[in-house]
């Protein structure tokens, strides 16, 4: 009678020890919490409990490595994306959220390489050719660049901040109308955005506009002080 009574208290114990356990989905759900608080550490290291109860999990790695990013460890963040990729080849996030990172790095070649997977894997990610066109253009690579973001504004007539980039591209090749236009689209898109107007003030300047520039200079200031 002692022992089945001592062996229903433990399995009693082990119960209720069983029913306090938490699961990687636990970990995984409260470091997003703790991230959208803005509680960085405290993030990370639910992601790694995550990770170590559950280690196939992408999504927990491309998490924890953006939240590396925004606390500057670049070098820790790609090591977690890539993590995210060995795991899931075919994995979009991670290879798009690396090539942000390889660029700060200011690794474009790499960047531009990743954005490429992800366009391959999805190829109406519209974020992919919008980040691939801002590295190809400081990488030299003007008419890609173009391109690129011609394709967003066709998978969204309504980005104003490609129509801005573009404009930059446009700029760079010496196409001062169109670069006009673009900015001039963005900011009709988007009157609230104070670059565009700073961009095409550049480029009226450029074509002895004094007043013109004078008048989107203006804006762009009032614009940054509100």
């Amino acid at each position: 009678m002692l022992r089945t009574c001592l062996f229903l208290f433990l399995i009693s114990i082990l119960a209720v020890t069983t029913s306090y356990a938490q699961t990687a989905d636990d970990y995984f759900n409260r470091a997003v919490d703790r991230q959208k608080d803005g509680d960085s550490d405290g993030a990370i290291n639910d992601y790694t409990k995550a990770i170590e109860l559950a280690p196939l999990d992408t999504e927990a790695y491309v998490n924890r490595g953006a939240v590396r990013k925004t606390k500057g460890d670049l070098d820790g963040a790609i090591k977690d994306f890539t993590a995210a990729i060995r795991i899931e080849p075919t994995f979009a996030a991670g290879y798009l959220n690396r090539g942000v990172v390889l660029k700060l790095k200011g690794d474009l070649s790499g960047a531009i390489d990743d954005y490429t997977k992800v366009i391959e894997l999805e190829p109406k990610n519209s974020s992919a050719y919008y980040n691939r066109g801002n590295a190809r253009r400081e990488n030299g690579e003007l008419a890609g660049s173009l391109a690129d973001f011609t394709q967003v504004i066709e998978l969204n007539p309504k980005h104003a901040r490609a129509y801005n980039n573009r404009g930059k591209t446009k700029f760079v090749q010496k196409d001062l109308v169109g670069a006009i236009a673009d900015y001039t689209k963005s900011i009709n898109l988007d009157p609230k955005t104070a670059d565009a107007y700073k961009n095409r003030a550049l480029v009226y300047r450029a074509q002895n506009k004094a007043a013109l520039a004078a008048t989107d200079e203006k804006k762009a200031t009032d614009l940054e002080k509100n």
